[in-house]
């Protein structure tokens, strides 16, 4: 991959140019000033050599390196998308480019930008995308609120180093935000076993949480699954969160526990749908009373 930084150059292939007085070409003028650290006149140069050679690839790339080390991320996409067109072979070189403007981008603050520079890596797959920006890009688009592309980065960056205990977080809410609660469950948990969460975080994160188990307990109702959904629900009556949704669960869970034949529990069970539920409002006061004359009187 070529790539130019100051001190680059070597200092003896500097003054072998310099003394040779051979006319020196607009891409090696540019080499020599880039490696200088005067970049505008190093820019000049290099597109000179644009319109003396064309687009020739070694011009595309040099174009496209300076602009994404300067964090000009349009200026450089212009160049090194121009490169992947013209030959595919380049494509890994122009990746690498693309991603450290992305870097650039990124610890500037500028998000958007680095989004822009990524997006024709992207297009290349996944695992093209370097594992240092994968959290950044997944963080990026879940502040889209676009979980589809957000949640296989937060997948793919769980492949590599060691992340944040908020990535866990981050990731269920990604699965649950696109319908996934079965899968959220574990990462919720992940994260609800962290020590020294702050407790508005602990709470939120309980209140998701209780919210996909209602949901996963549902799914398996629908399926058959009592046994399944009892344990969901039980789950969720002993967190307590969401407070909404505790007298679901128990009316829920006496439905599970009467089909079963579990009379007693079953009681218990809608006797505490009443109990939330002081003022007798509500439909789930009427069921719930219903269920129980029928187990207390047949009727």
């Amino acid at each position: 991959m070529w790539r130019h930084s100051a001190g680059a150059v070597p200092w003896l292939a500097v003054v072998t140019v310099a003394c040779s007085g051979a006319p020196r070409e607009a891409l090696e003028r540019g080499d020599l000033l880039y490696g200088a650290g005067q970049t505008d006149a190093a820019v000049a140069e290099y597109k000179l050599a644009l319109r003396q050679r064309g687009e020739e690839p070694a011009v595309l790339l040099r174009l496209g390196n300076v602009y994404g080390d300067q964090g000009e991320v349009e200026a450089g996409l212009r160049y090194l998308r121009r490169l992947m067109e013209l030959d595919s072979t380049y494509r890994y070189q122009a990746a690498a480019e693309l991603a450290n403007a992305a870097r650039v981008a990124r610890d500037r603050g500028a998000l958007d930008n680095m989004a822009r520079a990524m997006q024709p890596v992207e297009a290349l797959g996944l695992g093209m995308v370097p594992a240092d920006l994968r959290l950044s890009m997944a963080r990026y688009y879940a502040s889209l609120s676009d979980y589809g592309r957000a949640l296989p980065l937060y997948l793919a960056a769980a492949e590599g180093d060691s992340l944040p205990d908020a990535a866990d977080y981050e990731t269920a809410r990604a699965f649950q935000e696109l319908g996934g609660c079965r899968e959220a469950l574990a990462y919720f948990e992940s994260y609800l076993e962290t020590r020294g969460l702050e407790q508005s975080d602990r709470s939120t994160a309980r209140w998701q949480y209780g919210t996909c188990l209602f949901a996963v307990a549902e799914q398996a109702v629908a399926r058959g699954r009592r046994r399944s959904a009892r344990t969901y629900l039980d789950l969720l009556i002993e967190q307590g969160v969401p407070r909404t949704l505790l007298d679901r669960a128990h009316f829920s869970r006496g439905e599970i526990l009467l089909a079963g034949g579990e009379i007693e529990e079953a009681e218990r069970a809608f006797l505490a749908v009443l109990r939330l539920n002081p003022a007798r409002s509500g439909p789930l006061v009427q069921m719930a009373e219903e269920r129980l004359r029928k187990i207390r009187f047949g009727r």
